[in-house]
């Protein structure tokens, strides 16, 4: 932004792709797409008869296929759901260079050379068959299927089908949204399309990649607002693996730490966090606030241990995992609800969720009312440490009641035993 106000949209004068080159892609996806037809029709038929003929020793379910820290705590989530099943993470490459998102990735079935420098374009035919042999069920999320970047990706759902195999589809996100039908919040909408490319190029495909499974998933869980059709929508159910986040409350408030996940600055108002930060300590308040940009886990989850504030965003409307695991690591989280999504938890089931929101220790936030919630908590330090201590058992305890949830009623062990709920 210029110094006289300009908000500058396009940093470049120039077209956000190259059509040759989107047609020399599309070419090479379709031309691929033929040539995995053609493996699915020889490899195929003999897998289905291998699993009938000889089936699979263990049960296992695969959870993937990108490189995401959500994959983590689900996959502790179906180990505590599905105690004779073996639960796998499966990412098509690491870009993240995180070893410990995943179990197995491309490589390790496939070699190199087949490969090559593109994950996406062949080796998901050979996966696919893979899978089919090897997982009873998948746990995906809505752009996580195999053949999702393939010119195969309607098929998805009909070989799934005719292997009896299970999908439940958990939508983390950005998987979701989509320039044309995301939200009516303007500042949404143009935080997505700073990332241009990405979403401009898929944003039809995601619309009707949302459709499809809304059809043809067995269990849809995500956000009502960009979802067509759903299976299960909860505010409630907060959970995160607590093994992998120790309490590290930090007890020295001389200086107030205030920590901010700034990836996708514009999408979750990280100018505007980091400026009125910046007001605070020149009006004299002893806050340091620290932007955590291209860090890695480790290094992420160690300003989480020396931080006592940490705020989210102030438009997405619904909580993520970083804030879950803030509150775990010993934060107190101000992020934004979305009025209309309370409105909605409260209509549907007033007994649980009036109690929930009362009781919840995120502070929810905007724009306007961020300042003035920092500053309360800055010169309260008794309700900031109590608050501190409520956002650890508050996820504690919700994360424990989200375990017994699918362990006590079986939702998991049922669908993937091919059970029929009573």
């Amino acid at each position: 932004m210029r110094k006289d106000g300009l908000i500058i949209l396009e940093e470049e004068y120039k077209p956000i792709a190259s059509a040759l080159k989107t047609l020399k892609h599309s070419l090479l996806v379709k031309m691929i797409g033929v040539f995995g037809a053609f493996i699915f029709m020889i490899a195929l038929p003999i897998v289905g008869l291998l699993n009938v003929v000889f089936p699979a020793k263990k049960k296992r379910v695969m959870v993937g296929t990108h490189s995401l820290v959500s994959n983590i705590h689900y996959k502790h989530l179906l180990n505590g759901a599905l105690l004779d099943y073996e639960i796998e993470i499966f990412v098509f490459t690491d870009w993240l260079n995180e070893p410990s998102y995943y179990d197995i990735q491309a490589k390790d079935i496939l070699p190199k050379w087949f490969i090559c420098h593109d994950a996406y374009l062949l080796s998901p035919y050979i996966v696919f068959i893979w899978a089919m042999r090897r997982y009873r069920g998948f746990y995906w999320h809505l752009d996580g299927a195999i053949l999702e970047r393939t010119a195969l990706w309607r098929w998805e759902p009909l070989l799934l089908e005719l292997f009896s195999k299970k999908v439940i589809i958990q939508a983390y996100g950005s998987d979701q949204w989509t320039l044309l039908q995301s939200t009516d919040d303007i500042n949404f909408k143009f935080g997505l399309s700073r990332f241009r490319k990405r979403y401009f190029m898929m944003d039809f495909k995601r619309i009707e990649l949302r459709y499809m499974w809304a059809q043809y998933a067995h269990l849809m869980a995500g956000d009502i607002r960009y979802l067509p059709r759903f299976s299960s929508f909860s505010m409630a159910h907060f959970y995160v693996d607590l093994d992998l986040l120790p309490y590290r409350y930090n007890e020295n408030m001389d200086k107030i730490i205030v920590s901010h996940f700034a990836n996708h600055r514009e999408r979750k108002g990280s100018y505007a966090i980091e400026a009125m930060c910046e007001e605070l300590k020149a009006e004299g308040y002893a806050i340091e606030y620290r932007s955590i940009y291209g860090a890695s886990r480790q290094e992420a989850l160690a300003i989480l241990d020396e931080s006592h504030i940490f705020i989210e965003h102030l438009f997405n409307g619904v909580m993520g995992t970083g804030a879950l695991e803030a509150m775990a690591k010993g934060n107190v989280v101000l992020t934004n609800f979305d009025q209309r999504l309370i409105d909605f938890c409260l209509v549907q089931d007033y007994v649980f969720y009036a109690t929930f929101f009362r009781e919840m220790p995120m502070v929810n936030v905007n724009v306007y009312t961020l300042k003035q919630a920092l500053i309360s908590l800055i010169e309260d330090k008794d309700t900031l440490k109590k608050r501190i201590e409520d956002s650890r058992k508050f996820v504690e305890l919700s994360s424990k009641r989200v375990v017994d949830g699918f362990c006590e009623k079986n939702i998991f062990q049922n669908l993937f035993d091919g059970v029929k709920s009573e």
